[in-house]
């Protein structure tokens, strides 16, 4: 290479290292935009997240904590249990007597479900005579003839009677007016107005006894052309819920048809089926919690007594029936419901606990806590939860654990939520 192709080679060097020099020392760098929290993930999926916040974040959140504890708390075992209506609180209301069904003025037909007081009418019930009673016999005939004028010669008696003692009546009211206006003239004797007043009152009674014979005697009445049958009303024998009702107006019923079906409903049995195994690990004399499928919560548990039952069970799936009694004045269990019974066991345990109000779900169902690395750093732990109890000094919810963190954790109760959600992107 000549001389002057070198030179001109180390000139066009120099002017784009010169150019290069400046174009860095003119840019400036991008500020970075600063995250309250942040999340690092490690590289295995199975490892457990940690969250680290800013000191702004932590306070905005209101994150409180405490500590995992052991505890000897009471063991129990959550089973499924079934609503009944307790034997002798349910009762069928069948038809007297051949007739049929009407319903008194303008009232409709009872509806299942409704509240129904003692005594109340649920509706009316035509009977129905039989065509025998119309035609009778030769031989009926001449007995009804018998009786017709035997009835008439005891209301012809009873009349009489009547009389004979309305005219005793008046004469023994002539008597005693004259003993008292010869006692009055001093002509009489106190004795006499005493024995005819009692002879007044003797044939006053009398008269009274033979106008109620007569009165009796002219209401009968053995005319074979009778008048139509009398409604019979059918009421109530009881309060309760009607169940269900199985005849509507104008239908023909025949004696012991059922009309309807009445329950009290206030209180329930919850029959509890059990594995006969652990029939001697239940302490089957103390009250048991009732719970609804849907929460766990103290609040919308209800304590149920054990009753004396009749022993049953079943023999396919080797379980024994035990049977709780509750009060459902609010009607909030209704009967066939299934609800979670948590039995009491023999004997307490230590276990890890944990405030219930720290624990959370995912999506699986899975069970969390976070415990606390640092100060604003957090943890996620993955727990199994056996069940909640109530503490007895606090009064507050209990997360029993079979497996957790180790005793003295660090682990946070308010804002456990937001840092569920902060981790997977839906928290604020």
């Amino acid at each position: 290479m000549s001389q002057r192709g070198f030179l001109f080679a180390v000139v066009i060097g120099l002017q784009i290292c010169f150019l290069a020099g400046c174009d860095q020392s003119t840019k400036k760098p991008k500020a970075e935009k600063k995250s309250p929290s942040k999340v690092e993930a490690h590289p295995d999926e199975s490892d457990i997240y940690r969250v680290t916040l800013t000191p702004k974040a932590v306070e905005r959140l209101g994150i409180t904590t405490t500590t995992v504890e052991s505890k000897s708390v009471p063991r129990f075992r959550k089973v499924g249990g079934i609503a009944m209506v307790p034997p002798g609180q349910s009762q069928i209301i069948s038809a007297p007597v051949t007739g049929k069904v009407e319903f008194p003025g303008s009232q409709s037909l009872p509806k299942p479900g409704v509240q129904i007081s003692m005594g109340e009418p649920l509706m009316l019930l035509i009977p129905l005579l039989s065509p025998e009673r119309d035609v009778p016999t030769p031989a009926e005939r001449v007995q009804i003839a018998n009786a017709q004028v035997m009835l008439k010669s005891a209301q012809i008696a009873a009349a009489g009677d009547v009389e004979r003692s309305t005219a005793e009546v008046a004469g023994a009211k002539i008597a005693f007016d004259r003993a008292q206006k010869l006692l009055a003239d001093k002509a009489g004797s106190v004795r006499a107005v005493d024995e005819t007043e009692a002879t007044l009152a003797v044939a006053q009674k009398t008269l009274e006894a033979a106008q109620m014979r007569k009165k009796a005697l002219d209401a009968l009445s053995l005319d074979s052309k009778t008048t139509e049958a009398q409604p019979i009303p059918i009421l109530t024998p009881d309060s309760g819920t009607l169940m269900n009702v199985a005849v509507t107006r104008g239908q023909t019923v025949t004696v012991g048809s059922p009309l309807v079906e009445l329950a009290d409903l206030e209180t329930m049995w919850i029959r509890v089926p059990l594995y006969a195994g652990l029939l001697e690990e239940i302490r089957l004399k103390d009250s048991v919690q009732i719970l609804n499928l849907q929460s766990d919560s103290k609040e919308s548990s209800q304590v149920a007594k054990p009753v004396d039952a009749p022993p049953t069970g079943d023999m396919l799936s080797a379980s024994i029936d035990l049977y709780y009694q509750i009060d459902n004045q609010s009607h909030n269990v209704r009967p066939g419901q299934r609800v979670t019974v948590q039995l009491p066991l023999i004997g307490d345990a230590e276990n890890l606990v944990v405030p219930l109000a720290a624990v959370v779900h995912d999506s699986h169902g899975t069970a969390w806590v976070y415990g606390q690395d640092s100060e604003n750093v957090f943890r996620r732990h993955r727990v199994f939860m056996k069940y909640s109890v109530v503490d007895a000094e606090t009064g507050k919810s209990l997360a029993v654990l079979s497996s957790g963190p180790e005793t003295g954790t660090t682990i946070v109760v308010e804002g456990v939520a937001e840092l569920f959600g902060t981790e997977f992107g839906t928290g604020k």
